[in-house]
Protein backbone atom coordinates (compact mmCIF):
# COMPACT_ATOMS: atom_id res chain seq x y z
CA UNK A 1 0.00 0.00 0.00
CA UNK A 2 3.05 2.38 -0.99
CA UNK A 3 1.37 3.20 -4.09
CA UNK A 4 0.37 7.01 -4.78
CA UNK A 5 -2.53 5.87 -7.27
CA UNK A 6 -3.94 3.11 -4.39
CA UNK A 7 -3.67 5.84 -1.48
CA UNK A 8 -5.49 8.32 -3.29
CA UNK A 9 -8.26 5.86 -4.05
CA UNK A 10 -8.57 4.59 -0.56
CA UNK A 11 -8.20 8.41 0.16
CA UNK A 12 -10.86 9.96 -2.14
CA UNK A 13 -13.22 6.82 -2.93
CA UNK A 14 -13.25 3.92 -0.62
CA UNK A 15 -12.60 6.17 3.05
CA UNK A 16 -14.90 8.72 1.79
CA UNK A 17 -17.96 6.16 1.04
CA UNK A 18 -17.20 4.55 4.24
CA UNK A 19 -17.74 8.30 5.88
CA UNK A 20 -21.03 8.61 3.82
CA UNK A 21 -22.09 4.84 4.61
CA UNK A 22 -21.22 5.81 8.41
CA UNK A 23 -23.38 9.51 8.59
CA UNK A 24 -26.41 8.14 6.18
CA UNK A 25 -26.68 5.82 9.08
CA UNK A 26 -26.01 8.12 11.85
CA UNK A 27 -23.30 6.49 13.95
CA UNK A 28 -20.31 8.03 14.89
CA UNK A 29 -16.83 6.53 15.77
CA UNK A 30 -15.94 9.37 18.32
CA UNK A 31 -14.42 7.85 21.57
CA UNK A 32 -14.86 4.41 20.12
CA UNK A 33 -12.21 1.30 20.06
CA UNK A 34 -11.51 1.09 16.32
CA UNK A 35 -9.44 -1.96 14.64
CA UNK A 36 -7.99 -1.18 10.95
CA UNK A 37 -7.40 -4.85 9.78
CA UNK A 38 -4.55 -5.35 6.82
CA UNK A 39 -3.42 -1.88 7.55
CA UNK A 40 -0.23 -2.42 5.33
CA UNK A 41 1.89 0.47 5.93
CA UNK A 42 -0.61 2.73 8.27
CA UNK A 43 -2.17 5.15 6.14
CA UNK A 44 -5.74 3.58 6.11
CA UNK A 45 -5.39 3.99 9.75
CA UNK A 46 -4.47 7.62 9.50
CA UNK A 47 -7.40 8.04 7.64
CA UNK A 48 -9.37 6.23 10.15
CA UNK A 49 -7.85 8.78 13.29
CA UNK A 50 -10.44 11.10 11.79
CA UNK A 51 -13.61 10.23 13.74
CA UNK A 52 -11.52 10.55 16.85
CA UNK A 53 -12.12 7.16 18.43
CA UNK A 54 -10.66 6.91 21.84
CA UNK A 55 -8.75 3.87 20.60
CA UNK A 56 -7.00 3.14 17.16
CA UNK A 57 -5.64 -0.23 16.41
CA UNK A 58 -4.11 -1.41 12.98
CA UNK A 59 -2.28 -4.72 11.73
CA UNK A 60 -0.62 -6.48 9.19
CA UNK A 61 0.91 -9.96 8.67
CA UNK A 62 3.99 -7.99 7.01
CA UNK A 63 6.65 -7.16 9.14
CA UNK A 64 7.55 -4.41 6.66
CA UNK A 65 4.82 -2.51 6.33
CA UNK A 66 4.31 -2.37 9.93
CA UNK A 67 7.78 -1.34 10.40
CA UNK A 68 6.80 1.65 8.04
CA UNK A 69 3.54 2.13 9.29
CA UNK A 70 5.39 2.84 12.82
CA UNK A 71 7.94 4.91 11.57
CA UNK A 72 5.30 7.31 9.26
CA UNK A 73 2.71 7.34 12.16
CA UNK A 74 4.59 6.86 15.54
CA UNK A 75 1.49 8.19 17.26
CA UNK A 76 -0.51 5.23 16.14
CA UNK A 77 -0.79 1.63 17.42
CA UNK A 78 0.52 -1.14 15.06
CA UNK A 79 1.12 -4.91 15.08
CA UNK A 80 2.05 -7.64 13.26
CA UNK A 81 -1.01 -9.72 13.29
CA UNK A 82 -3.05 -12.36 10.53
CA UNK A 83 -6.35 -11.45 9.76
CA UNK A 84 -7.23 -15.16 10.03
CA UNK A 85 -6.59 -15.06 13.84
CA UNK A 86 -5.68 -12.01 15.29
CA UNK A 87 -5.17 -12.72 18.56
CA UNK A 88 -7.63 -9.73 20.05
CA UNK A 89 -10.32 -10.37 22.93
CA UNK A 90 -13.66 -11.48 21.63
CA UNK A 91 -16.31 -8.05 21.72
CA UNK A 92 -13.28 -5.29 21.89
CA UNK A 93 -14.22 -3.43 19.24
CA UNK A 94 -16.94 -0.85 17.76
CA UNK A 95 -15.87 -0.96 14.27
CA UNK A 96 -13.68 -2.83 12.21
CA UNK A 97 -11.98 -1.52 8.99
CA UNK A 98 -10.95 -3.60 6.08
CA UNK A 99 -9.41 -2.05 2.78
CA UNK A 100 -9.00 -4.23 0.03
CA UNK A 101 -7.62 -7.44 1.48
CA UNK A 102 -10.13 -10.37 1.17
CA UNK A 103 -9.20 -10.99 -1.91
CA UNK A 104 -5.53 -12.04 -1.40
CA UNK A 105 -6.53 -14.22 1.73
CA UNK A 106 -7.60 -17.96 0.38
CA UNK A 107 -9.74 -18.52 4.21
CA UNK A 108 -11.38 -15.17 3.62
CA UNK A 109 -14.44 -16.57 5.28
CA UNK A 110 -12.37 -17.25 8.36
CA UNK A 111 -11.32 -13.59 8.09
CA UNK A 112 -15.06 -12.63 8.64
CA UNK A 113 -15.79 -14.97 10.95
CA UNK A 114 -12.57 -13.62 12.92
CA UNK A 115 -13.50 -9.86 12.66
CA UNK A 116 -17.18 -10.70 14.05
CA UNK A 117 -15.42 -12.94 16.68
CA UNK A 118 -13.77 -9.64 17.77
CA UNK A 119 -16.52 -6.63 17.46
CA UNK A 120 -19.17 -5.99 19.89
CA UNK A 121 -22.43 -6.44 19.46
CA UNK A 122 -23.66 -3.65 17.67
CA UNK A 123 -20.31 -3.16 16.05
CA UNK A 124 -19.69 -2.22 12.30
CA UNK A 125 -17.53 -3.95 9.56
CA UNK A 126 -16.62 -1.87 7.09
CA UNK A 127 -15.08 -3.25 4.17
CA UNK A 128 -14.06 -2.54 0.62
CA UNK A 129 -13.04 -5.54 -1.63
CA UNK A 130 -12.77 -6.78 -5.14
CA UNK A 131 -14.84 -9.42 -6.40
CA UNK A 132 -13.90 -12.55 -8.52
CA UNK A 133 -14.12 -10.16 -11.78
CA UNK A 134 -12.06 -7.37 -10.61
CA UNK A 135 -9.84 -10.06 -9.05
CA UNK A 136 -9.04 -11.73 -11.60
CA UNK A 137 -8.49 -8.86 -14.43
CA UNK A 138 -5.88 -7.16 -11.93
CA UNK A 139 -3.98 -10.84 -11.90
CA UNK A 140 -4.09 -11.32 -15.59
CA UNK A 141 -3.23 -7.74 -16.71
CA UNK A 142 -1.60 -6.35 -13.49
CA UNK A 143 0.12 -9.42 -12.15
CA UNK A 144 -0.90 -8.98 -8.96
CA UNK A 145 -1.29 -11.57 -6.52
CA UNK A 146 -4.64 -12.03 -6.31
CA UNK A 147 -4.87 -16.42 -5.89
CA UNK A 148 -7.33 -17.84 -7.71
CA UNK A 149 -8.50 -19.45 -4.42
CA UNK A 150 -9.34 -16.25 -3.09
CA UNK A 151 -11.95 -15.83 -5.54
CA UNK A 152 -15.67 -14.93 -4.87
CA UNK A 153 -18.72 -13.50 -6.29
CA UNK A 154 -20.87 -10.58 -4.95
CA UNK A 155 -23.51 -13.39 -3.44
CA UNK A 156 -20.61 -15.56 -2.08
CA UNK A 157 -19.76 -12.68 -0.27
CA UNK A 158 -22.69 -11.17 1.10
CA UNK A 159 -24.11 -14.69 1.82
CA UNK A 160 -21.14 -15.09 4.35
CA UNK A 161 -21.64 -12.10 5.70
CA UNK A 162 -25.12 -12.64 6.74
CA UNK A 163 -24.59 -16.74 7.37
CA UNK A 164 -22.54 -14.83 10.01
CA UNK A 165 -24.42 -12.89 11.88
CA UNK A 166 -24.16 -9.84 9.86
CA UNK A 167 -26.75 -7.73 8.96
CA UNK A 168 -25.81 -5.44 5.57
CA UNK A 169 -27.00 -2.00 6.04
CA UNK A 170 -25.27 -0.16 2.89
CA UNK A 171 -23.42 -1.73 -0.02
CA UNK A 172 -22.06 0.15 -3.12
CA UNK A 173 -20.14 -0.88 -5.82
CA UNK A 174 -17.40 1.52 -6.58
CA UNK A 175 -15.05 2.19 -9.19
CA UNK A 176 -16.63 -0.84 -11.29
CA UNK A 177 -19.18 -3.69 -10.05
CA UNK A 178 -15.64 -5.68 -9.66
CA UNK A 179 -15.08 -3.21 -6.84
CA UNK A 180 -17.29 -2.80 -3.80
CA UNK A 181 -18.06 -1.37 -0.17
CA UNK A 182 -20.08 -2.51 2.44
CA UNK A 183 -21.37 -1.28 6.23
CA UNK A 184 -22.53 -4.06 8.12
CA UNK A 185 -23.91 -4.74 11.80
CA UNK A 186 -22.71 -7.45 13.97
CA UNK A 187 -25.88 -8.69 15.85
Amino acid sequence: MNNPIRKWLQKNIEFKTFKEFLDKNNLSLEGKVVLDAGCGSGYSTKLIQEFSPAELIGFDIMPSQIEKAKQAYPELNFFVGSVLETHLDSDKFDAVFVFGILHHIPQWKDAITELYRVLKSGGVLLVEDLNKDASHFFATYFKLDHPPEAYFTWDEFTNHLEETGFDILEQKRIISKGVGSFLCLKN
